[in-house]
Formats: structure tokens, sequence, C-alpha cells
């Protein structure tokens, strides 16, 4: 019976050696000194294209009316733009649709017409001759400038170069705190990046809807070459680290 005892008690004493054992491991792996830090780095880049959406709007008393004449309106327009120098494979349909139109009147809504709209996409990739083509179009019968957007090509060799510098500048936080508390630094433990590779700068621009037939007899008083600037857009790449302190 003694014996039995004596084996139970040492087998007791042996899990809690084992369990101490295990707990010192565990606090030890938690105890690790470490500091976190945050870079980043932003390159700015010059646009080299850009995106225009435009459309017809006609309205007729009824549908086959109001479609008839945005379609001769956007061959104008279509035309004009090719005459810039774009190709057929960057003018895209991005919409095309009939509404009917009503007022409100006693109590009652009561149609009045049809709307139709024909918006195209218009991709360029010579930045200096937007002005021209969105000129060429309004003058053609366009009549709504939706946006313009700048973008660019090729963003691989910014992303890189971003990507340095936050890493950079995390290791210089890294090394800067461990030195300022009297530790040294250790290996990275941990690193995550964060990219904001968005390359498509917006600019407002209303559009005024243009009479051709004007220009026919009033070649003087067609306005000046729309100016446009397409600045620059900016690439980001943000770094979190996580270094041991030795």
């Amino acid at each position: 019976m003694q014996k039995k005892t004596a084996k139970i008690a040492f087998a007791t004493a042996t899990s809690a050696i084992l369990l101490l054992s295990s707990c010192t491991i565990r606090q030890a792996e938690y105890s690790k000194r470490t500091v976190s830090v945050h870079g980043t780095g932003a390159v700015t880049v010059e646009a080299d294209n850009a995106t225009i959406t435009m459309s017809v709007i006609t309205r007729g008393e009824n549908v086959a009316q109001a479609s008839f004449e945005n379609a001769e309106i956007m061959d104008k327009v279509q035309k004009a733009i090719l005459n810039q120098g774009i190709s057929n494979d960057n003018v895209t349909t991005e919409n095309y649709s009939v509404y009917q139109e009503t007022r409100y009147e006693n109590g009652q809504t009561i149609p009045v017409g049809y709307r139709v709209t024909n918006q195209v996409k218009v991709f360029v990739k010579d930045i200096d001759s937007v002005g021209g083509i969105i000129d060429a179009a309004l003058t053609s019968g366009a009549n709504q400038l939706s946006s313009l957007q700048y973008g660019i090509t090729d963003t691989e060799l910014a992303v890189k170069q971003a990507r340095t510098v936050a890493v950079q500048q995390a290791q210089e936080a890294a090394q800067l705190i461990a030195g300022t508390s009297g530790a040294k630094l250790g290996k990275v433990l941990k690193i995550e990046e964060s990219a904001n590779q968005s390359n498509r700068r917006s600019v407002m621009y209303k559009a005024t809807a243009f009479d051709g037939a004007m220009y026919e007899t009033m070649e003087d008083a067609a306005p000046a070459p729309t100016p446009i600037q397409a600045g620059k857009s900016i690439i980001t790449v943000n770094i979190d680290a996580i270094y041991e302190l030795k």
C-alpha cells in the first residue's frame, strides 16, 4: 500500500514539474521584447493617359424621333473623335437609355415625350490631345461631359520605389527607438504592406452644349481650344513591421 502511495506521489510530482516547465517556456515566448513601427512611401508620377465620358442627349415626342436624332448626332460626334487620332478600339458605348419624361398636373402624371441618352467612353493615350477631343465632340453635338479622369499606364516601378521608401522609413524608426531605449535592434519578426495603387485622378469639368450650326456662319466666334492640365498622381505604399529588441 505504501509503495502504491509512493508511486502516485512520484507521478504527481513529475506532472507538476512538466506543467511548470511548460508554463515557463510559454512565458518565455511572450516575454520577448519587440517594437512595432510604421513606414509610408509616396511617389509622384506624371499621368500619361486620360478617359473621357460624354453623352448625346435628345428629346422627342416619341421614341423613334428621339432615338433617330440621337443616332445622327452621335455618328457625327464619333467621327469627330476619330478624326482627332483616336482609334475605334478606344471608343466604347458606356450606356444607352430611353426614358419617358412626364409632368405632374392637376393630380395626374402626363407623358410629355421621351429622352434618349447615348454615353460613350473615350480612352486617350496622348494627353496633349484631350482638349481638342473635348472641343471636337462638343461642337459636333455632344451635350454632356460626365467625367474626365487621368491615369498612369504602368505603376510597377513607382510601387517598387514607394515600397523601398516605406521599408527604409520603418527600419529607421525602429533603430531610433531601439537606440534611444538602450536596446539593440534585432531581426524583423513580421511585416505587412498595404498599397494605394489607385492611379486615376478625376477632374471636375462642366460641359457646355454647343450648336454646331453656329460655327458654319460664325467661324470667328468659335471658342478657343479647351485648356487641360493633366497633373500628377501619387502612388502610396504603407508598411507595418515588428522588430525584435535585444
